[in-house]
C-alpha cells in the first residue's frame, strides 16, 4: 500500500465557527473540569468513586496540552504542570497509577473472575461502581495524556512513570502471564486499548520491550476467538463481532494498529486500519459523520456496532466517544497515506455529529445523541464523552495545513492562521472565508521570502470546485491522486489564492429493518435536518423515490429547505439540537 506521510504546520490561530466552538470547550468545559478535584481525586484517595474515573485526568492533559500549544496561556501551563505532579506522586513503588483499591487493581485481578465482576459499560448501579474491570484502561489514558504532555514539556520524570507504569503491565500480562483479553468487558476489547499508549511508549523511548509487549497484545487478541479484530478485518470480515461490535473500543485498537505500522513498518497493521476505516464508513457511518449503534440480539449493548438492516434512526445511538475515536483514526491514516478522503470524513463528523454534541453554554455535553429525536440530552457531569469529545476538536484544529512529499498542503477552508516553514517562505498563511457557510476562502501568503513549491488544496466533501484565482488571473489547477487540486508557482509576500466552491445539494439513502427506505439530505458537508420537540407523524417522501424527494426541497430565504408544500424546514442538524428539541434527519422513503 502506498503512503504519503503528510506532517502537519502549526496552527496560529482560528476564526468562525471553528473557533468558536473550540472556545466553549477552552473558556469553560476545561476549567469546569479542571476546578471540579475529579480529575486527581480517585488518584490522591482511593479507591475512587467510579469504575472508569481515572480516564478522565489522562483525556483532559491531552486535550489541554494542544489548547496550550496555540494558546500559550500562562494559567493553563500551572494548571497542566500542577495536574501532572499530582498525579505522579500517587503512583506506587511497583509503578501502578490507578484509582482502585488494592484488592481491585489489575494486579490483585489479572483476569475476571467471572463475566459478571467487571462493571459493565452500561451498568449505572451505584452498588457496583467500585467493581473491577477498567483498571487497564486508566493506565492506557493515563499513559496516553502523559506522552502527550511531555511531548510538549520534556520531562524525564513523566517519561520514568510511563516506563513503571507499562512495566508493571508487562509484568502481568507479558510473556506467559495473564490473558490481557481475560480482562474487563467486551471479550477484553476494552483491556486492549492498551495497545496504542504501549507503542505511543515505544516511540518515545525506543525499548524495543514496549513493542514486544504491543506485538504480544495482537497475538493474544488473535488467539481469542471472540476477539480477533485483526484477521476478521484482513479476510473481508466485519467489526460486528469482534469484541462484541464495541464502536469506540474497535476504533481505539484500530488507533493501536496504526502505531504499530508506523513502528514496524508491518503492511498488516496498516491493510487492518484502512479496511476497518473503510467498513465503518461503508456500512456503520451517518450522514452526520457520526458512527451509529445499536443493541441488538447478537452485540452487547447501545455501543455496539449493528447491521446494516437493522439501521432505524428512531432506535440507533452515536456515542461521543464515537465521534472522537472516528475522527482520530481519520486524522492518523490521513498523515500516513495523505488521503483527502479521511480529512472530508473527519471534518464531516466534528461540523455535525460532534457540535451537535456540545451544549452552546459550554459546558454540557451528550453521551449519546440519535439522527432522530425529539429531545437532546445535555448534561453537565463529568462522563467519558464529554471528556473525550474537546480532543478530537484540538486535534482537528492541529491538522489544517501541513506538507507532504514538498508539497504545500491546505487540508481546510475554514479561517485560520498557519506558521510556514523555511521551506515556503516562512512567515505564515491565513485562510479567510466564512465556511461551512460558503465553500470559498482567499488564502494569503504572509511569506517572509519567496519560493517556487507545488501548494495542493482540498475542497470539502459535497463541493464541487468553480474557479481558483491567484492574485486575481483566473488559473488552471490539477487533480492528484489523493483528492487535492495542486498548482506550481513561485510563491511570495501578498500572493492571495483564492478558491470558489458551491456546495451540493444530495440526498443519501438507507435500507434497514423490514427493507424500510430512509432519505437524507446533505449541502456540501453539512447533513440537514428537521428541528423537531416531539416525535412526527408525518411522512412527506413516503410514496417517493429519493431523486423525487430531493427534488421537492426548495431553499427559502433565510437559507432552509423546504419540502415541497408541506410546513417542514431543513437546517444544519447541529442547529436542531437544543434543549427543548431534536433532529429528523432520516426520513421514509419509497
Amino acid at each position: 500500500m502506498k503512503t504519503n506521510p503528510w506532517r502537519a504546520l502549526r496552527t496560529v490561530d482560528l476564526a468562525g465557527s471553528q473557533r468558536a466552538r473550540l472556545d466553549l470547550w477552552r473558556q469553560h468545559r476545561l476549567w469546569f473540569m479542571a476546578e471540579s478535584g475529579f480529575l486527581t481525586d480517585g488518584f490522591e484517595t482511593r479507591p475512587g468513586t467510579h469504575p472508569w474515573q481515572g480516564e478522565h485526568l489522562g483525556k483532559w492533559l491531552h486535550a489541554a496540552t494542544l489548547t496550550w500549544l496555540m494558546t500559550g496561556e500562562d494559567r493553563l501551563r500551572s494548571e497542566l504542570d500542577s495536574n501532572v505532579k499530582r498525579l505522579l506522586a500517587t503512583q506506587l513503588p511497583n509503578g501502578y497509577l490507578g484509582t482502585y483499591g488494592p484488592a481491585e487493581t489489575f494486579v490483585a485481578l489479572p483476569e475476571n473472575v467471572d463475566l459478571a465482576a467487571p462493571h459493565d459499560d452500561m451498568d449505572g448501579a451505584i452498588a457496583r461502581k467500585r467493581r473491577a474491570g477498567w483498571d487497564t484502561w486508566t493506565h492506557r489514558y493515563n499513559l496516553y495524556g502523559l506522552l502527550t504532555y511531555e511531548r510538549v514539556f520534556p520531562n524525564e520524570a513523566v517519561v520514568d512513570a510511563c516506563r513503571r507504569m507499562a512495566d508493571l503491565l508487562i509484568e502481568v500480562y507479558g510473556g506467559n502471564g495473564a490473558d490481557l483479553t481475560n480482562y474487563g468487558t467486551r471479550k477484553g476489547i476494552s483491556a486492549t486499548t492498551l495497545l496504542e499508549s504501549i507503542v505511543m511508549l515505544y516511540e518515545r523511548t525506543g525499548d524495543a520491550k514496549y513493542l514486544r509487549f504491543a506485538e504480544h497484545i495482537v497475538e493474544r487478541m488473535e488467539a481469542n476467538p471472540d476477539l480477533r479484530l485483526m484477521s476478521s478485518l484482513l479476510t473481508g470480515g466485519g467489526v460486528i463481532h469482534p469484541g462484541e461490535g464495541k464502536g469506540y473500543q474497535i476504533m481505539a485498537n484500530l488507533l493501536g494498529y496504526l502505531g504499530l505500522y508506523r513502528s514496524t513498518g508491518k503492511d498488516e497493521y496498516l491493510r487492518t486500519s484502512v479496511n476497518g476505516w473503510d467498513e465503518i464508513n461503508a456500512k456503520h457511518l451517518l450522514v452526520t459523520g457520526g458512527p451509529w449503534t445499536r443493541h441488538t440480539d447478537y452485540n452487547g449493548n447501545r455501543e455496539c456496532f449493528a447491521r446494516a438492516e437493522d439501521f432505524d434512526p428512531w432506535k440507533i445511538s452515536v456515542e461521543g466517544c464515537c465521534d472522537t475515536t472516528w475522527i482520530q483514526l481519520c486524522l492518523h491514516l490521513f498523515e500516513i497515506l495523505g488521503d483527502s478522503r479521511y480529512l472530508d470524513a473527519a471534518e464531516v463528523t466534528l461540523y455535525n455529529s460532534l457540535h451537535g454534541h456540545q451544549h452552546a453554554d459550554g459546558v454540557q455535553w451528550c453521551y449519546y445523541t440519535a439522527p432522530n429525536e425529539a429531545a437532546t440530552m445535555y448534561r453537565d457531569t463529568i462522563h467519558c464523552c464529554a471528556s473525550s469529545m474537546p480532543r478530537a476538536m484540538e486535534m482537528v484544529a492541529s491538522h489544517l495545513v501541513g506538507e507532504v512529499d514538498g508539497h504545500l498542503s491546505i487540508g481546510t477552508l475554514a479561517p485560520c492562521t498557519v506558521a510556514l516553514s523555511e521551506a515556503f517562505g516562512a512567515g505564515a498563511l491565513t485562510v479567510e472565508g466564512d465556511f461551512p457557510a460558503a465553500p470559498s476562502a482567499e488564502i494569503t501568503f504572509e511569506t517572509l521570502s519567496r519560493r517556487t513549491f507545488t501548494c495542493e488544496f482540498r475542497l470539502p466533501a459535497g463541493v464541487t470546485l468553480l474557479e481558483v484565482r491567484v492574485n486575481g488571473a483566473s488559473c488552471d489547477v490539477t487533480p492528484n491522486g489523493r483528492g487535492f487540486y495542486e498548482l506550481r508557482r513561485e510563491w511570495g509576500p501578498g500572493d492571495v489564492l483564492a478558491i470558489d466552491g458551491r456546495s451540493e445539494l444530495e440526498g443519501h439513502v438507507e435500507v434497514g429493518a423490514h427493507g424500510q427506505r430512509w432519505v437524507a439530505f446533505t449541502k456540501g458537508p453539512i447533513a440537514l435536518a428537521q428541528k423537531v420537540s416531539s416525535v412526527p407523524y408525518d411522512e412527506p417522501f413516503d410514496e417517493c423515490k429519493p431523486d423525487d424527494a430531493l427534488a421537492m426541497l426548495k431553499q427559502s430565504n433565510d437559507g432552509s429547505y423546504r419540502i415541497g408544500d408541506a410546513d417542514i424546514a431543513l437546517i444544519p442538524y447541529h442547529l436542531t439540537c437544543t434543549d427543548d428539541s431534536g433532529p429528523r434527519t432520516y426520513f421514509k422513503c419509497a
